[in-house]
This record gives C-alpha cells, sequence and structure tokens, in this order.
C-alpha cells in the first residue's frame, strides 16, 4: 500500500492519543494492515472528518470513530485462551483454500477478534493461545524475549545417544545456540525408548522458527507425531483435543512474568534477537624476536625472473665508536672525560627493493 505524503485531516498531533490502525484492530475491525487499507479507501471518519491518509492519532475515549457509518466501540477487554489444536487445523485466521481455522474451534461469548499466537504445522497438534492482545502476542514470539517453547516427538525405532545428537545438530545448528549453560540452550532430550518407537522432548528456546517435520525426514528420521506441549511455564492441561478454555490467573500471571522478564535475567547478549558474536580468540603465545627477512611469492614466470629478493637484516653487532683517549694533566677542564662522552646510536642501513619495469619487447621490422 502506497501512502500519501501530505496529510489533509487535523489528526496529526500525536500527542493526541494512538495510531489510528492501532484502535481499529484493538477494537476487532481487522489486522493493522487492512486497517491502514481501510484508511486509503476513504472507509473512515473521526468526528465527521475523512480520514484518507496516514499518519493519524486518535483518542478512542473521546472521538467517534465510523467505518463504512459504523460507529466503533472502544477496544474489547484482553481474553486469552488456551486450545487443544487438532490435526488437520491451519494456524491461520486467513486461509485461501478454505480450510478449517482454529479461531472455528473458539466461540467466545464476547465475539471478540481471537488470533493464534505463533504458528503450529496442519499436521501437528497439541497447546495454541488465542487472544486479542497485540503486545502481548508479540512478546512471546518475538526471538529477543526468550520464551521457549517444548514439543514432543515421536520417532519410529530405537534410537541411541548418538542418533539424538544428529537430530539436536540438525535442528540447533552451534551458531544459533551459543549458550554456555545446559539449562538455558535449545536442546533435545529423550522422555522413553521402546522396541519400536523413541519419545523425545524438543525445547525451543532461540526463537528459531524450525520446520521440524522437514527437517526430520530430510535426516531420516520421519516424525510419528508431534505435539506442542508448553509455551513458556504454561502446560497443556486442563483440556481435550478441539476444546478450549480461558487462563488461570495464575497461569497468567506466571506466562507474563516469563514474557516481560528484565533484561539481565536474559540469556542472550543481544536484545536485538540477532545471533551472537564468536567468542574472542585465546591469545597465543609472544612469537621470537628475531627478524625474518620478507620473502614475496610470484605466480608468473616473468616476475620471478625479475624478482629481487630484499636485504637481510643487519645481524652483526655494532662496533663501539672510537673515543680518543686523554691523560688527566693535559686535559681541558670544560672536556668531559671518555666514558661521559654521550655516542649516537648507529642507524640500521635499510635496504630499498629492486624494482624492474616490465616492458614488452619492441616489434622489429622485417
Amino acid at each position: 500500500m502506497k501512502r500519501r505524503s501530505s496529510t489533509a485531516h487535523p489528526f496529526t498531533d500525536d500527542r493526541r492519543g494512538e495510531r489510528i490502525q492501532k484502535v481499529l484492530a484493538q477494537a476487532g475491525v481487522a489486522s493493522r494492515r487492512e486497517c491502514e487499507e481501510l484508511v486509503a479507501q476513504a472507509r473512515v471518519r473521526v468526528n465527521g472528518i475523512i480520514i484518507d491518509a496516514l499518519p493519524a492519532w486518535v483518542n478512542a475515549d473521546k472521538d467517534k470513530i465510523e467505518v463504512d457509518g459504523r460507529v466503533i466501540r472502544g477496544a474489547d477487554p484482553h481474553v486469552y485462551i488456551m486450545l487443544y489444536k487438532p490435526k488437520g487445523i491451519v494456524c491461520t485466521n486467513v486461509d485461501p483454500d478454505g480450510r478449517r481455522r482454529v479461531i472455528d474451534l473458539v466461540q467466545h461469548p464476547l465475539q471478540t477478534r481471537l488470533f493464534p499466537v505463533g504458528r503450529l504445522e496442519i499436521d501437528a497438534s497439541g497447546l495454541v493461545l488465542m487472544t486479542n492482545d497485540g503486545e502481548f502476542a508479540n512478546r512471546l514470539t518475538h526471538p529477543r524475549y526468550e520464551v521457549s517453547k517444548t514439543f514432543e516427538l515421536v520417532v519410529g525405532g530405537r534410537l541411541d545417544d548418538a542418533a539424538v545428537g544428529t537430530i539436536e545438530s540438525a535442528l540447533f545448528p552451534s551458531k544459533r545456540n551459543l549458550n554456555t549453560d545446559p539449562e538455558k540452550r535449545s536442546r533435545v532430550t529423550v522422555l522413553s525408548r521402546e522396541m519400536s518407537r523413541t519419545t523425545l522432548l524438543m525445547e525451543i528456546r532461540d526463537g528459531k522458527n524450525t520446520e521440524i517435520r522437514l527437517t526430520m525426514l530430510r535426516i531420516g528420521y520421519p516424525l510419528k507425531r508431534l505435539r506442542q506441549i508448553a509455551i513458556g511455564p504454561l502446560q497443556l492441561r486442563g483440556v481435550t483435543v478441539g476444546a478450549w478454555r480461558e487462563l488461570s490467573q495464575a497461569e497468567f500471571s506466571s506466562l507474563r512474568k516469563a514474557a516481560y522478564k528484565p533484561t539481565t535475567a536474559r540469556t542472550r547478549p543481544d536484545e536485538r534477537g540477532e545471533e551472537e558474536t564468536s567468542p574472542a580468540p585465546v591469545a597465543r603465545a609472544a612469537a621470537k624476536t628475531t627478524a625474518q627477512p620478507f620473502a614475496k611469492t610470484f605466480s608468473s614466470p616473468a616476475g620471478k625472473k625479475f624478482a629481487r629478493p630484499f636485504a637481510k637484516p643487519f645481524a652483526k653487532p655494532f662496533a663501539k665508536p672510537f673515543v680518543k683517549s686523554v691523560s688527566p694533566v693535559a686535559a681541558k677542564p670544560f672536556v668531559k672525560p671518555a666514558s661521559q662522552v654521550a655516542t649516537k646510536p648507529a642507524m640500521r642501513p635499510v635496504a630499498k627493493p629492486f624494482i624492474k619495469r616490465i616492458t614488452k619487447p619492441k616489434r622489429q621490422r622485417p
């Protein structure tokens, strides 16, 4: 969407309140991007004035906001819902293929616009958090806030420790998992081993969007079941497959504490979600003080032909400066003794490299 460079409406003061697309999204009209499209189409009015360009700031408590002639009420109270997603359901609010969505499973009494926090594969099941709090959802999904996601994986066959290490290396490359604390890094552990299957527990703590099923298939360990069982401290419990319930006050408090933990409690030094820099290299032992001659290599035969090595550094000790001895009787009073005569150190000769210009031979006429 191409925004207009100038605005003709009077709502350009950022001290009035919040941006109009944010207010419309919180009221459940549409997503922020779709609300921006509504403004560009001149379908939004504030106090009777058409808002046809951005930016625009409004006060949801004092201003009368209309979309297509319908008055928009204030933002709905925040709702936090735990949903047990079954297989075959997509985690999106808009699906062009017309498949069944997670929001179709939730019939909340407030009829507010909900959206899933994060995504689960269509063939995966487990915990999906639904809410209308955009700031809280960003805190749970952005890598910089380090809220872990826990999955239960069932793989065919009995896997040994070497196979588990291969799976962990494929899911979490070392460059994205530099934390030295084993309790605060992404990892894969074994829950149970049987003859026909192995159950694994995977904790994602670096915020990487891992395509778990495709990665396991690529390394030769196809999944039989993939289920998300926890988001941070929130555990999947008290709900059956396809059902939902609102979070309790204790569950919401613990989840909010994990999402809004202070900066010093985070494990990643980079708070922007980027990769950490490699550790500083260990200092090597001091090199020998003996100077070595500079050796220059040439790749072409012509360079070897005209190359002349640099002179080696002067290694012989310098001779002591000559000082004429004077008898104490004949010495003049203003002449210093020979032991106190200041001498300048000898200058080391610097050898300049021999440079010869290589030219093509002139063509001789017959």
